[in-house]
């Protein structure tokens, strides 16, 4: 059904541009074709009434670029309800009723031939016309109880089926070649793309690395101290970076939101955010490439009227790039120049781009629209204005060209107001998709938060207090949460110090949770809930009750506003710690290795997969930074080949090092086969400064804390894990051979043969002990021994005592006993099973 729905729209998208005219002709040729076989060449029958009724079904295609965009999204459905009732039904009726006459039958073939124009596909028109005409039989059978072939001649059926089938080939042909010019354009603008995203990524690590090496930039006001260069200065140099790595990032948008428009997707809406449109107008035009001052000054600031609109800030100065470089084409006329205007409306805003260069003919105005169609140039693609229509209709708004040959051209940017019912519906479009979380004790107060977010069509879950947050929010990505103050167990300050913290999170959510808007409630005094938020990491508070108005105002401020990159309070990490470049380019090395230098990293570069191998198996590294495509080995292969550990003699931590993807294709296919080939995390190219310490650090966090056995799941939501854990202990692994391996690597086999005897005879002492503590309800002491049988069983590789430990010291630590009466039973057992496992290896070392 999705294949067919999806050739369905691709039909409808290949006859889009004739719809107009074909409606026109369909809106006044069939009443005034009456006259013609009534009257000038009279037939045996005829129907006003019918041709009306078709002339009406016709308006629809006729009106189609000025449908509202909902009607649109239903067209093609009715495009093909109303094509076999306007064509192959009609005439066939029509020459049925008129008992196959000549003049009939000739009408009936044009149809064809209009219908072959119009569907290119031959299933679709066979279909089409098969369905057709049993229609029009049935209903003239209906009608008069029979069907005349009184002027029917056997030499219709071949010129019938040459014509078909004839027709069908030519358009075919056609077609093909249609799609090949696309297949070919796809194939290039992404080949294209990649070798545009090497200099890109390149030139953002020079930044990167320029801006690693320079003071931080001041804070207002501040002084930082004795510096080589002048204070405004060193903010001049910063700024300039900003900027240049803003404008790269733009292209890098622009460069993906092309290649999604040629292959067919649709302009990403999820991250539209409200735009000052004055203030993007000056930006296009201060920083648009110009090739001399001499273009810059053809063009004419007139924008006095200031309004926001909902959009994408990159595209719009995409679009408007796209419209001052056409414009510039014709920069050497007389008297050339380019205006910007624009107009403020109740519903709809306006923005002029008016040049004074050769105009566009009439019929040309809509076409120049169409993809792969130029006009008045050479070296065109046709593409710029296809993709600039997409865009602003995208915005819920539509570009229109208006022109005097030889005199002006002007394109119209209709864009609805910031406050409109259009954009609103863009705004519910957007959260549909966010999901927010609700933490308060009060079932009332949540109940009010979920019915207000709910109005904006988001999706909200519910938690009680920190500890069934932290549980929700281990587990699920929420975009949004709202956290009270003061509740049991665990307050809102603790939860967010901790979810702020990184720590316990799967590194992929931790990053996610690093940007997070955390939304403070409660009945506190303001100043003391700000100072409160502050210290804990949360971004707004709110006062009870909370209002509509301000979940309104929380959802323009964080969701439809500019948001700050992602940052980390923990960069000390990286010091010391050793990391792997893998890149075939040397100077994308070089500036990251001169950005994780700045920051106390030991850095080894490799240029393909297979070195990086060779290195890993002679090296000691904490995380990989592996790109894609390389000779010889590239990431992908790389990343299967380290996962597996074959190759590795010495290397033990090949199941566990952090691997990062630096990619330049981030679409979802190439995602997934990132994660297939076991690769932890991806980044896209080019890589800003900020992305990449962050995520360095969460994931070397992680993987130190994996290492040091301390790794402790988020507060778990008891109900849960009672159901979990105890049925499913006997799965978890009892010796973790990786833990083992890094023992013996240290000391040797003597260690081994030490330890283990060591450690069965300790943990037995604990384990007995932990029965008499469970027997006199001695909570203290069962904590403690808990305490110790988690740190020894997570050092020497005793993974599931440890698991068990782990779970059981959750509630210790609290002081409660855990929530299985058996507990002491399943500890007992589960140290009878490592003992006979350690044993088992000891005695398979000695043989």
């Amino acid at each position: 059904m999705q294949r067919l729905k999806q050739k369905a729209l691709n039909i409808v998208e290949h006859a889009e541009p004739n719809l107009p005219i074909i409606g026109l002709f369909a809106t006044i040729g069939y009443p005034l074709f009456y006259v013609v076989w009534k009257y000038l060449f009279p037939q045996h029958y005829e129907n006003l009434p019918l041709r009306l009724i078709e002339a009406v079904i016709s308006l629809p295609w006729l009106f189609y670029r000025y449908l509202p965009k909902k009607a649109k999204a239903l067209f093609p459905a009715y495009f093909f309800i109303s094509v076999p009732i306007l064509l192959p039904f009609f005439f066939h009726f029509m020459m049925l009723k008129n008992a196959w006459s000549i003049a009939w039958a000739m009408s009936s073939m044009a149809c064809l031939f209009m219908l072959i124009l119009i569907v290119y596909d031959w299933i679709f028109i066979c279909v089409i016309t098969l369905s057709g005409f049993i229609l029009a039989y049935a209903a003239v059978y209906a009608l008069d109880g029979y069907v005349s072939y009184a002027d029917f001649h056997v030499e219709y059926i071949p010129t019938y089926l040459f014509a078909l089938i004839g027709g069908i080939v030519a358009n075919h042909r056609k077609q093909i070649a249609h799609q090949t010019k696309i297949s070919l354009l796809q194939s290039l603008s992404g080949s294209i793309a990649h070798e545009m995203r090497n200099p890109l990524s390149s030139i953002t690590n020079a930044m990167s690395s320029l801006q690693a090496i320079l003071p931080n930039k001041p804070i207002g006001n501040e002084v930082t101290g004795t510096v080589d260069i002048s204070q405004s200065g060193l903010i001049s140099i910063h700024d300039v970076i900003e900027e240049s790595s803003a404008t790269i990032k733009r292209g890098n948008k622009i460069i993906d939101s092309i290649l999604a428009s040629l292959q067919g997707g649709s302009v990403d809406i999820n991250n539209f955010k409200r735009l000052s449109a004055k203030t993007i107008i000056h930006t296009a035009i201060n920083s648009y490439g110009y090739n001399d001052l001499s273009e810059r000054k053809l063009l004419i600031d007139k924008t006095t009227v200031a309004f926001d609109f909902i959009g994408d800030k990159d595209l719009f100065i995409y679009v408007l790039f796209n419209l001052i470089k056409n414009a510039l084409h014709y920069k050497n006329r007389p008297d050339f120049k380019i205006e910007l205007t624009s107009e403020k409306g109740n519903d709809f805003n306006i923005i002029r781009v008016k040049d004074y260069g050769p105009g566009v003919p009439t019929a040309k105005r809509e076409r120049i629209f169409d993809r792969f169609y130029t006009y008045g140039k050479s070296g065109g693609n046709g593409l710029g204005l296809s993709f600039c229509r997409r865009v602003i209709e995208s915005f819920g708004g539509e570009i229109t060209c208006n022109s005097e040959e030889d005199s002006w051209t002007e394109f119209l940017i209709k864009i609805p107001a910031y406050e409109s019912k259009t954009v609103k519906d863009i705004k519910k479009e957007i959260l549909k998709k966010k999901r927010i979380l609700i933490v308060d004790d009060q079932l009332s107060n949540r109940i009010l938060l979920a019915k207000y977010i709910s109005e904006w069509g988001c999706s909200s879950d519910q938690a009680e207090n920190g500890e069934q947050a932290l549980e929700m929010l281990s587990s699920n990505r929420y975009d949004l949460i709202f956290m009270d103050f003061e509740m049991p167990s665990l307050n809102g300050d603790s939860a967010v110090e901790q979810l702020r913290s990184t720590r316990n999170f799967d590194p992929s959510l931790a990053l996610h949770y690093l940007q997070t808007p955390v939304i403070g409630i409660t009945a506190l005094p303001h100043p003391e809930a700000l100072t409160r938020a502050g210290k804990c990491g949360m971004n707004d508070v709110l006062s009870k009750p909370v209002l509509r108005p301000d979940i309104i105002k929380i959802f323009e401020r964080y969701f439809f506003s500019e948001k700050s990159t992602i940052t980390s309070d923990q960069e000390e990490l990286l010091s010391g710690s050793r990391i792997l470049l893998v890149d075939d380019n040397e100077t994308s090395r070089n500036f990251m290795r001169l950005i994780l230098e700045h920051y106390g990293c030991s850095i080894g570069q490799a240029e393909n997969g297979q070195i990086a191998i060779e290195k890993l198996e002679h090296e000691e590294y904490d995380l990989i930074l592996m790109d894609m495509e390389m000779p010889v080995m590239n990431g992908i292969e790389a990343a299967e080949t380290i996962r597996k550990g074959k190759y590795f003699s010495r290397f033990r931590n090949y199941n566990s090092i952090p691997i990062i993807a630096l990619t330049g294709n981030t679409d979802e296919k190439s995602i997934l086969r990132v994660k297939e080939a076991g690769m932890n995390h991806h980044l896209g190219k080019p890589i800003s400064r900020d992305d990449l310490i962050a995520t360095i650090t969460v994931w070397l966090n992680n993987h130190l804390m994996m290492q040091n056995g301390n790794l402790t799941l988020p507060i778990q939501n008891y109900e849960k894990n009672k159901e979990n854990l105890w049925k499913n202990i006997d799965k978890e692994k009892i010796l973790d051979r990786s833990i083992i391996n890094s023992l013996k690597e240290v000391g040797g086999k003597e260690m081994i043969d030490n330890i283990f005897p060591v450690f069965i005879r300790d943990t037995k002492k604990i384990v007995t002990d932990l029965a008499i503590a469970a027997e006199n309800r001695n909570i203290k002491r069962y904590d403690q021994l808990i305490h110790e049988l988690k740190g020894s069983s997570g050092s020497c590789g005793a993974n599931r005592l440890y698991v068990l430990s782990r779970y059981i010291h959750e509630f210790s630590s609290k002081g409660k006993w855990p929530d299985n009466e058996s507990w002491i039973d399943i500890v007992e057992k589960t140290f009878t099973e490592t003992t006979t496992a350690i044993n088992e290896m000891l005695d398979a070392e000695k043989s």
